[in-house]
């Protein structure tokens, strides 16, 4: 992969600006050069600017958290069309995806830079004297960073399945060849499990990766290894841990409130600071913002009909916003997006990020990457799956209180396993998870859940999914670029 070292040339730091509305944001530092890096990391107020450039890289430069990975969670599931006119995105949301395709190449490249950023922290805080740092900060840093290249590598290895594994900017091979993802996994493991024993549970100031946040992503990687014991242990730290609560109210989530006692962490967006995020712009129409086009990630008939056979009309209010198709056929100036196009009522979008401050990329809302309710429910299935099925009920049912549902009737453990996954699918829809929640249900549900997907008037999608499609193809431009990878099967 000899792009490897031409793409993450990158500047790594930068003002990174999460403020909110209550909470003082962290760090405020210039920016450091690559070319200067080397030089750069001499006290300890260089590797806190390394680490805002890593933070800033990972989740506000990188477009895989601005949007692709609802796309790649939701579309790709049976949560959303694609909506919008990308063919990219659609060759995703229908199975046709190629190495050619645009997400697919920048995903792969966004994911290696944000670890190469998180890379030069690792490599480079450690030349500091420990002398530099006030108590443990130093280790802080590090477990940081390593919490950034974790959740980085899940999210590749997820996507890709087996990735070459780097763990330097200094020592790599000039072509690697792809890891086995287990050996991925095992590494990600270590990360987590290393910055577990050196971060605190909280910070003066939002924006950190906390005790919380890495055995939060724990859990889920345990999940999704289908290591259910380790899942219930991190699970359980951070449920018991004291820090966090549910809100009482499920729509607060998504109102604009920030840092809520239920988060465990998110991406910091203000305008104040600069970083704003596009995802009102993209997912609602002109009402909310001045750009018009056909919007994407558009919620699909069958989540909707869903949220309403279960009275859920709480979390269906807080998640899909009902636009009115006007007497031109447009909803609020807006083209109306496929598949709804000949919809003359009203068209369904995304109602997570509300914010708008009327330009492109403008808005504020936070996007939140792990919250309570969602290891809860990690809980539950995690504690069914170990046939801890009586154990496993009143977590569910926790989570629908809250939004004044009645408990679940299943009791088997059969039956118990499909009422987690529908409560995931309503309490964290839009949130880009689903693709991942349906891998772990077994492969056979999948491929008969997508192939049975039909569009709003009821006409069948033939998404032809099979095993093959469960991950995405290597980037043919990386494959160029390094004669040691080789492609996944079935592309």
């Amino acid at each position: 992969m000899k792009k490897y070292h031409k793409i993450l040339t990158i500047t790594v730091c930068a003002v990174i600006g999460v403020l909110s509305a209550c909470k003082k944001s962290f760090l405020d530092k210039q920016p450091i050069s690559q070319s200067t890096i080397g030089n750069y990391y001499k006290t300890a107020s260089d590797a806190e600017g390394g680490l805002v450039g890593a933070y800033q890289q990972a989740f506000l430069n990188d477009q895989y958290w601005v949007w692709d990975y609802t796309t790649n969670g939701d579309a790709r599931a049976d949560n959303c069309y694609a909506g919008g006119n990308n063919p990219d995105n659609s060759s995703i949301d229908n199975f046709t995806v190629t190495p050619y395709n645009g997400n697919v190449t920048r995903d792969w490249q966004g994911l290696y830079q944000d670890i190469y950023a998180a890379n030069t922290v690792l490599d480079y805080v450690p030349k500091i004297p420990a002398s530099e740092f006030a108590a443990n900060r130093q280790q802080q840093i590090l477990g940081e960073a390593k919490f950034i290249r974790a959740i980085s590598y899940f999210q590749l290895v997820t996507t890709y399945g087996d990735v070459p594994l780097i763990l330097s900017t200094i020592t790599f091979p000039a072509e690697p060849t792809r890891t086995p993802a287990a050996t991925v996994y095992a590494q990600i493991e270590n990360d987590l499990t290393t910055a577990e024993s050196v971060l605190p549970v909280s910070f003066p100031n939002v924006g950190h990766a906390t005790k919380g946040a890495v055995q939060a992503l724990l859990a889920k990687v345990y999940a999704q290894e289908g290591k259910y014991q380790e899942c219930s242990t991190y699970c359980a730290k951070v449920i018991s841990s004291g820090q966090y609560s549910l809100v009482p109210n499920f729509a607060t989530l998504f109102d604009g409130t920030k840092n809520t006692s239920e988060s465990i962490f998110e991406i910091q967006h203000s305008s104040a600071s600069g970083f704003t995020t596009y995802n009102v712009s993209l997912y609602l129409p002109a009402l909310f913002g001045t750009y018009s086009f056909e919007k994407f990630n558009i919620p699909t008939n069958d989540l909707i009909n869903l949220y309403k056979s279960q009275n859920d009309n709480i979390r269906l209010n807080a998640s899909v916003y009902f636009g009115t198709v006007a007497s031109d056929g447009t909803v609020a100036g807006d083209p109306i997006p496929p598949p709804y196009t000949n919809q003359s009522t009203t068209v369904p979008f995304l109602y997570k990020w509300k914010d708008n401050i009327s330009q492109f990329g403008g808005g504020t809302d936070n996007t939140i990457l792990l919250r309570l309710a969602d290891i809860i429910l990690l809980q539950a299935e995690a504690l069914n799956q170990l046939g801890q099925t009586t154990q496993a009920i009143p977590l569910v049912n926790q989570i629908r209180a809250r939004v004044s549902l009645p408990p679940i009737t299943a009791t088997t453990q059969t039956s118990v396993a499909l009422a987690i996954l529908t409560e995931r699918r309503m309490e964290l829809a839009f949130e880009g998870f689903r693709w991942d929640d349906l891998l772990r249900y077994g492969s056979q549900y999948t491929i008969s859940v997508m192939n049975s997907q039909v569009d709003p008037y009821g006409k069948a999608l033939n998404y032809n999914v099979n095993q093959n499609k469960f991950i995405f193809p290597v980037p043919f431009s990386e494959i160029q670029l390094d004669g040691n990878l080789t492609q996944n099967t079935g592309y």
